[in-house]
Parts: structure tokens; C-alpha cells; sequence
């Protein structure tokens, strides 16, 4: 009687310590997201005045000095950059609370991937790569528009990153029902070791190299992708860079919910 009474005694403890840690950890999430949204917020009005500036320096010619456009320019990087890191912590939030909400619809998969590749040439210019592109016309992807921008946006800051100055290629094409979106650089490269970790949790697989990222965005597309019914995969080799493909619905997939 005494041994049932101490394994019951010992099963309920387990049970309050467990509720105590999930309570914790659903506090600490609703801490993140909430801080996340608050931290990116006020950067948005920010953001636009940074960019209304650069374009008011750029149109005034020679009258405005070369500093500080390449000031500005700075400026406006840095602001993109810390909107994305908070986009990403919220992401983080709201994949692992179960609330994210995707609103997949048609969406002109060539626009997009465009202005994203239009967006991320400035950056790879200043990391010493030239950002080439092979957009297929008329490309359309029952996606939802924000997520794919966000995937197309963590793969190419990620090929940026590792692409050790060499060019960063990103194409589109539609293939069988699918639209195919690839990046590929001719960087560092990965092993097989370290693509079997390559779409965890706050995984930097290229620990050798100092990156400045949270180690999470391509977490974070990789669950984005499979929300939408797609997958991404790598192909890669250490020293010959790595081709990332994300294969994305063009029409709305059997027993989608409307």
C-alpha cells in the first residue's frame, strides 16, 4: 500500500512540475511574440522616413555629397535588418503557439520573387556578390504573399551570408503543378552532417563562421513552406556552395479550407 501511495504521490508531483513548465514556457512565448511585435512596430515609420530621405538625396544629384547617400543607404540597411530579426522572433511565437494564420491565395509569383531579388542587390553588392536572377514570366502561386516574401527573404540574406562574395543566383519556373523557387550560391558550402540540421530550431550550422543571425530563419521558412503544403530542400558540398529549391503550390491543393 505505502509503494502504490508513493508512486501516486510521485505521478502527481511529475504532473504539477509539468503544468508549472508548460505554463512557463506559454509565458515566455506570449513575452516574445509581444515584445517582438513592440520592438518591430515603431521601426516601420522609421524605415519610411529613412527611405523617403535616401530618395530625397538621391534625386538632389550634385548637391548632395556622396557620404551621405552612402550614409543613408547604411541607415536604411541597418532598419531592414532589425525589422526582419524581430519579424523573425515573432514568427518563432506564433509557428510554436500553434496561432499562425496564413491567407493562402493566387499571387504573382514572378512580381514577387522579382522585387524581393530587386530589394536584396544593394546588400549583396556591399558582401561582394552579384546578384544575377531568372525569373519565368507569369509565374502563379497559391501561396500567401507575406510568407513567400519571407521565405524568398531568409534564403537570400542566408546565401548573402555564406556566399563568400561569389554570385547568388535566384530563379523561378513552374514545373508539374509547382512553382519552383531556387537559390543558389557558390560560397562555403555545407556537409551532409550539416544539412541533416539545417532546418532546426535555432540551428547556425555554419558555427565556424561567425554569423548574425538568430539561427532560426531558415527554421522559420522551412515551417512557412510546409504551412502552405510545400517543402524547401538542399543540394550542397562543402567549398561548392548550396542550392536551396522551395516547391510551392500554383493552384489550390485538394481539401485546402477556402
Amino acid at each position: 500500500m505505502d509503494a502504490d501511495f508513493d508512486r501516486e504521490h510521485e505521478v502527481a508531483e511529475l504532473r504539477q512540475r509539468l503544468a508549472a513548465l508548460e505554463a512557463a514556457v506559454r509565458t515566455r512565448d506570449d513575452f516574445i511574440a509581444v515584445a517582438a511585435h513592440e520592438l518591430r512596430n515603431p521601426m516601420q515609420p522609421i524605415l519610411g522616413t529613412a527611405e523617403l530621405a535616401l530618395n530625397a538625396a538621391r534625386k538632389a544629384g550634385d548637391t548632395c555629397p556622396p557620404r551621405v547617400i552612402q550614409m543613408l543607404e547604411r541607415m536604411q540597411y541597418l532598419v531592414e535588418n532589425y525589422v526582419v530579426r524581430a519579424t523573425r522572433l515573432l514568427d518563432v511565437t506564433r509557428i510554436e503557439s500553434g496561432n499562425l494564420r496564413l491567407e493562402p491565395r493566387p499571387t504573382d509569383l514572378s512580381a514577387l520573387v522579382a522585387a524581393v531579388a530587386e530589394k536584396y542587390r544593394a546588400p549583396a553588392s556591399r558582401a561582394g556578390s552579384v546578384l544575377k536572377s531568372a525569373i519565368e514570366a507569369s509565374v502563379v502561386g497559391f501561396v500567401d504573399p507575406l510568407a513567400t516574401e519571407q521565405i524568398v527573404d531568409n534564403l537570400l540574406s542566408n546565401a548573402i551570408r555564406f556566399g563568400a562574395g561569389k554570385p547568388i543566383e535566384v530563379r523561378l519556373r513552374a514545373a508539374r503543378g509547382w512553382a519552383l523557387i531556387e537559390v543558389q550560391d557558390e560560397g562555403v558550402g555545407m556537409s551532409s552532417e550539416q544539412q541533416a540540421r539545417l532546418f532546426g530550431r535555432f540551428e547556425q550550422v555554419m558555427h565556424h563562421r561567425h554569423g548574425s543571425g538568430f539561427g532560426i530563419g531558415l527554421w522559420v521558412a522551412g515551417r512557412l513552406a510546409l504551412a502552405m503544403g510545400g517543402r524547401i530542400s538542399v543540394q550542397s558540398e562543402v567549398g561548392n556552395g548550396a542550392a536551396f529549391t522551395v516547391e510551392l503550390h500554383t493552384t489550390k491543393p485538394d481539401g485546402a479550407a477556402s
